[in-house]
Parts: C-alpha cells; structure tokens; sequence
C-alpha cells in the first residue's frame, strides 16, 4: 500500500512539475518549442537538423562527419575559432553538438541571464561560420582518426565496430572522394530553418522566446550551394585502407576473449514495442552467461570466454542463447512488468530538464513513447518483434582475443 501510495505521489508531483508545451513558428519555417519553467535561472537550448538518405550521395560515407568536423575547427564571422571557445568559456555557456543518425544536434546551457548571448553563439555558429579549404585535408585525416580509434581498449573498439552500420561507415576511401563541393552542397541542402526543430527549455516567457529567436534566428534562410572557387583537394594517399568484409576480429592480446553480437534496431517497430524489449532484454538473466544490453540503435549481446573454450564454441554459444530467448518469447506478465517500469521511470524522467527536452525533441520527430501507443502493444506484437530484433539476419557479430584464438573461429 505504501508503495502504491509513493508512486501516486510520484506521478502526482511529475504531472505538476512537467511543464506545458507551448509552440510558435518562424516566418522563415523555423518550428519552436517552448517548455516554460522558471524554477532556476537556467535556460537549455536544443538544436535538431534532421538529415535524409539523399543528402549523402552514393560513395561519400562520412560526409556529414566531415561537416561537423569543419564547423567545429572553423572561425565564426570575424572571430577567430580559439576566440571563439574563449567567448564560450568566460561567459559559462556550454555549446556542443552531436551527429545523430537521423540528423545534426547542437546542445546549449546557459544562465537566464546571458540567453541572449548564449542564442546568439548558437545563431553565429550555424549561420556565420567560415569554411577553410586549406583545412580540409587536415579535418579528412581528423575523421578517419576518430572513426578508426585505435588508441580505445579493444573491447570499445569491437561494439563500436559492430556498432555501425557497414553501408554508411566512413572509410579512407570513401572520405577522399568528399569534394570541397560536396561540402558545400550538403551545408546548403541540410542547414535549413524549414529542416530545423528548436526546443527551448527554462526561464523564458513566450513572448520573450518569441523575440529572442526572431532576433537571433529570424534572418536564416534558404542559402544555394556557392560555386567553389578552389579546385577539388587532394585526396589522402599513403593510409591504410578500409578493413575487408566480414565479422570484425579485434587482436587484443592480455585483455580477454570477448564474443559479441549486435542486433540493429528494426525501424518497422514502434517506438513503444521497441522500448518494452529493450526494458525486458537488458539484463535478462535467463541469457546467462551471455549478458544483454541496450545500446544506441540496437542491443548487443556479450559473452566474455574462458581462454580454454575454442571459438566456434563461445560463438555457438551466445547465437543458441539468442535463439533460445526468441523461442521462449515474454509473458503476459513481463508485459505488464515492462510496463510498469516505463510507467515509474516516466514520472521521474519527468522532473528532469534534459529528459523533458528529449521528450519534447522526440515528440516533434514522430517518435515519441505514449500512453495510447503503450496500451496497443500486445503480447502477440512484443514477441513477434523480439523475433524481428534477433532474428539472425538482424545480427553483426565479432569478437575481440588472442591472435591464436581468433583463428579458431568460424569463417565469415
């Protein structure tokens, strides 16, 4: 009773707490959302670019990697690149930004007090921000660095291997042919106000929001790409070339042995199906000694083996563990479990700033979690997705060990 009572009194208290979403659109198509909360000085800034297939030509992988890599190390207006963080710094204002893999992100924090500062940085970088052809070279090399990682512990570098999906994975190869066009184009075709979401969150009215974003945002617009005006940049030579097809096999002598398999998030699922599974699959001690848990844009799987046990064995192993749980499937009652746990996790999620800006974010992307979504999930439609998500086409498998070991795997 007194826990039904506590978790009332929790959801009671989120439903107070979370604050109204109020929205308004720019003349120039820019969508804004408001999440009015005047509890701390603080005003948190959420910028979503949402990306298409298209915007990537065929053969151009890393390209929007490249992008970010540019904007990062480029000057802004008459700012110097270096003077430009310092600004950052002294005023407190935190700016960072993240490539999803449905678009570009950039992040802001700032006291109430300096948010017309903060949005202004935010309207600099986007808008004002100058790209160097003599950097391009230097940022090329930057990414297949960041990409390849090879200063991370084997293990790291085995699930981001895995990870990623293979058709979009940056290689040297594919890198290289990014043009000082392409770059152009691509800025042009994704940095839109009519492509761009805007979740305000903080201690900001809606006619104050209203006039800090015409002010700051209210002059973008929809630019054409500009006429290069250097020939294309040499391309890298004399660097390892992309690792061939085939399960990865990380030599990672004295570290281990490590067997993985990662299963990509099925996109025809909803969002809620796919929440459920993943409350019901991570941890789940019936996989033991395989050990599941969720990760960005899947689930991946780990059997860490003993030095003894042969490959094919450890690798049969963790894909009988997997079939088994498809078989078995969930009960009515890990259902309801799964359900319950969302429900009690929503409430406290609720209270947090960054995870209403999430929820508001993914709400105006079309993939919000809801209660209606949540009650249309049947037994029938978890199980037939756990089928989906696990199903042995769904999975990359790889694994990290010793040279010697790694041989006795089976053969891709």
């Amino acid at each position: 009773m007194r826990a039904l009572l506590l978790t009332t009194g929790i959801a009671a208290l989120s439903l107070q707490a979370q604050p109204r979403v109020q929205t308004f659109t720019l003349p120039n198509g820019l969508q804004v959302l408001l999440l009015e909360d005047h509890e701390h000085p603080l005003v948190r800034v959420r910028l979503h670019l949402k990306m298409e297939a298209t915007d990537t030509p065929a053969g151009h992988q890393g390209l929007p990697l490249l992008v970010m890599q540019m904007f990062a190390h480029s000057d802004v207006a008459d700012l110097k690149v270096e003077e430009f963080n310092r600004l950052q710094e002294e005023s407190g204002i935190q700016l960072s930004h993240t490539l999803k893999p449905d678009g570009l992100e950039w992040q802001l924090v700032a006291r109430s007090r300096d948010q017309d500062r903060a949005l202004g940085l935010l309207a600099n970088r986007l808008l004002r921000t100058v790209f160097d052809p003599s950097m391009l070279e230097i940022q090329r090399l930057a990414c297949w660095r960041q990409e390849n990682r090879q200063a991370d512990d084997p293990h790291t570098r085995l699930l981001q291997a895995l990870a990623q999906n293979p058709d979009s994975k940056p290689t040297l190869t594919t890198l290289g042919a990014i043009s000082w066009e392409d770059l152009l184009t691509f800025r042009a075709k994704v940095f839109r106000p009519d492509r761009a979401v805007l979740v305000l969150h903080g201690d900001l009215g809606l006619e104050q929001a209203k006039r800090l974003v015409l002010l700051s945002l209210g002059s973008w617009t929809v630019q054409a790409p500009p006429k290069p005006t250097d020939p294309p940049s040499a391309r890298p030579s004399n660097q390892p070339l992309a690792a061939p097809a085939g399960p990865p096999r990380i030599i990672a002598p004295g570290a281990g042995i490590r067997i993985q398999a990662f299963a990509v998030q099925p996109s025809q699922l909803t969002p809620e199906t796919r929440l459920l599974l993943r409350l019901l699959i991570d941890g789940n001690a019936t996989l033991h000694p395989v050990r599941m848990a969720a990760h960005q844009g899947g689930l991946v799987a780990t059997l860490d083996a003993e030095a003894d046990a042969s490959g094919s064995g450890a690798w049969s192993l963790l894909h009988e563990r997997l079939e088994a749980l498809c078989r078995r499937g969930f009960t009515s009652t890990d259902l309801e479990h799964a359900r319950a746990v969302w429900q009690a996790s929503r409430s406290l999620d609720s209270l947090h700033p960054e995870a209403q800006v999430d929820a508001t974010l993914a709400e105006a992307m079309g993939r919000a979690v809801t209660m209606e979504g949540m009650k249309a999930v049947s037994l029938e439609k978890l199980n037939e997705g756990l089928r989906s998500w696990l199903a042995p086409a769904n999975l990359r498998s790889g694994a990290a060990g010793e040279p010697a070991w790694l041989k006795t795997l089976p053969k891709p």
